[in-house]
């Protein structure tokens, strides 16, 4: 955009509905960080006092500030023409990698994953923010291949330069080891790729690459003892698995006891007695968050979480449909792709229907790296749709 970088024009395009979603999501989340760090109830507590006393305020506040930042991000983000970025995308791509190879020698491991840098007591982890600048990278490289061309991609050769971008960050990611993070970036690709109209050629080719690739993986986990394998035996053969490891199958078990003890209304907040009180649900204002959130709001509150993500996906969703080229509609395309495998994930694995992975529950989980990367990929949705028509001076 020419001229001023803040155009008065511009506000009239910003989608206020994606933004509102946002924020009822992070004030619920709030909620539920709240009740799942509380300090055991008694039911004996008389005064606001000895009520507040029993709340860690420390966690649901950095959440609120991670969201704040996040918020701030957001808006620059906004600001920012996306077409700018499209002649930057080579260094995006680079300066990823070299955040993924550093954190693998410099990084700090947090439950068996060496994908973090600190600072201080906080941590970092560049996989996640990598993300929507993959997402950035691939789009440019899927629309200079599509753009005005009807027939999509149609050979291997024209696939590959997109493919081997995408491979390195995932072959990266694995080794910290985060397969679950590496998943999100192939499910992505395959999003973004299904819109380019790939050719069944080449669809025949990704799928024996992939087959050679799960065969590589499978084999690795299942050689190295790694505690990848331990989750995957949990998930298909639980009874089996439990006589060998008797915590393989504990999260899981323990997250569908506390959904399933919400019943329809849910046992209320703060409740003495229940399992996330208790301290039964791990990882209960991450990971599991949304069993502590269904145990707290039973099965209406389970439904009303599960139609903020349908409204908040399905109109990101609906915005790639009216982006003004190609580079905009992939953008989206990819956010709304990562989002939707999180929350598909997250809540699976929650039900026991998915395997346990360390994907978080986006603007719902507690996590500075995931709240702020997700609120950077609204941001580019938001400004890709609002530059679907020309301001004057643009």
């Amino acid at each position: 955009m020419k001229g001023k970088l803040v155009n008065k024009n511009m506000w009239k395009y910003v989608d206020w509905f994606l933004v509102a979603i946002i924020v009822i999501l992070v004030g619920y989340s709030l909620l539920s960080i709240l009740n799942a760090t509380a300090s055991p109830f008694t039911g004996d507590e008389s005064t606001f006092s000895e009520f507040l006393a029993n709340l860690d305020l420390s966690t649901a506040g950095w959440q609120l500030i991670f969201f704040l930042i996040g918020l701030g991000c957001m808006f620059l983000v906004m600001l920012l023409d996306y077409h700018t970025l499209a002649h930057f995308t080579e260094w995006i791509y680079w300066i990823c990698i070299a955040l993924l190879v550093a954190v693998l020698f410099l990084g700090s491991t947090q439950n068996g994953t060496s994908g973090w840098f600190m600072i201080g007591s906080r941590g970092f982890q560049p996989a996640e923010v990598c993300k929507i600048l993959i997402i950035i990278v691939l789009a440019k490289n899927f629309a200079d291949r599509t753009e005005g061309n009807d027939d999509g991609i149609q050979t291997f050769g024209d696939l590959f330069p997109v493919l081997w971008r995408m491979l390195l960050p995932v072959i990266l990611i694995a080794l910290q080891p985060d397969f679950g993070t590496a998943v999100v970036y192939v499910f992505i690709f395959v999003v973004m790729l299904f819109m380019a109209k790939p050719s069944w050629k080449v669809v025949l080719w990704l799928l024996a690459i992939a087959g050679v690739l799960v065969g590589v993986f499978l084999l690795y986990i299942s050689t190295t003892g790694n505690y990848q394998w331990t989750r995957l035996l949990s998930f298909f053969s639980p009874d089996a698995q439990a006589v060998q490891d008797a915590d393989a199958t504990l999260q899981m078990d323990q997250a569908k006891m506390a959904i399933g003890s919400g019943q329809f209304f849910g046992k209320g907040l703060f409740t003495p007695g229940s399992l996330s009180q208790l301290g039964y649900v791990p990882e209960s204002h991450n990971d599991f968050i949304f069993a502590v959130t269904v145990e707290a709001f039973g099965f209406l509150g389970g439904i009303v979480l599960i139609i903020l993500y349908f409204l908040l996906i399905g109109r990101t969703f609906m915005l790639s449909l009216r982006a003004r080229d190609d580079f905009g509609a992939y953008i989206i395309i990819g956010v709304a792709a990562m989002m939707l495998f999180h929350v598909v994930e997250n809540i699976g694995m929650n039900v026991g229907i998915l395997p346990v992975t360390g994907i978080p529950l986006p603007f719902f989980s507690y996590g500075g790296s995931s709240m702020v990367t997700n609120c950077i990929a609204i941001g580019m949705v938001i400004s890709v749709d609002m530059r679907r028509q020309r301001w004057q001076g643009q």
